[in-house]
């Protein structure tokens, strides 16, 4: 499962590592979708389904979510999130380009849990997720029935307000243990983790 698919780059990257894999690919955000699905017509990957939503604790069909044109990844339903984020960004990259980066318009989408998508008797090697802020209402969108399902799990965590430790004891409620390194493409002072979760 690619949750926050964004253009498509870790579905292609699983085909071509795992040409058996199917990989369901979730993106709430009109621009961007279109071109994941562009992308995935492009490189023939015809087993990525595409869902035109965000996953989150609970269904919503109208959310209001920030854009960023310029920086796709960073488009969020909590824009206020990326105060730390352009904080530590201006004395790098300067005012008008962080100012830039983060000058988004909103959107609507709808959001689905998780568990929505997993039948009886199905299986989850990897749950990929990187949605700018949400991560804790992706897992939450888990039945603890489904838990069992699912193998691993890898995203991209920013601590704030203690939100890795909360993930890692909900990860670990459920039988998966995890690691977590500071993200080496980030500046760690915006305190980035990728967090990788397994079951023993």
């Amino acid at each position: 499962m690619d949750v926050g698919a964004n253009i498509g780059l870790f579905s292609l990257y699983a085909i071509q590592r795992w040409p058996g894999a199917e990989i369901l690919a979730f993106e709430p955000i009109p621009e961007t979708l279109e071109v994941l699905r562009r992308n995935i017509r492009m490189h023939g990957l015809g087993n990525v389904t595409v869902h035109p939503c965000a996953l989150g604790a609970e269904r919503d069909d109208d959310v209001a979510f920030t854009y960023y044109p310029v920086i796709l990844g960073n488009s969020t339903r909590y824009p206020e999130e990326k105060k730390l984020q352009k904080a530590v960004l201006t004395p790098i990259e300067g005012a008008s380009v962080v100012e830039e980066k983060h000058t988004g318009h909103q959107v609507r989408a709808r959001i689905e849990q998780l568990s929505t998508f997993l039948s009886e008797g199905s299986r989850v090697d990897l749950v990929e997720v990187d949605v700018e802020g949400a991560e804790v209402d992706v897992l939450l969108g888990v039945d603890a029935g489904d838990w069992p399902k699912t193998d691993q799990v890898i995203m991209e965590v920013q601590d704030i307000d203690g939100r890795l430790d909360a993930i890692r004891d909900l990860l670990h409620d459920h039988g998966l243990e995890s690691t977590a390194e500071i993200s080496p493409l980030i500046p760690p002072e915006i305190r980035t983790y990728v967090l990788h979760a397994a079951r023993p």
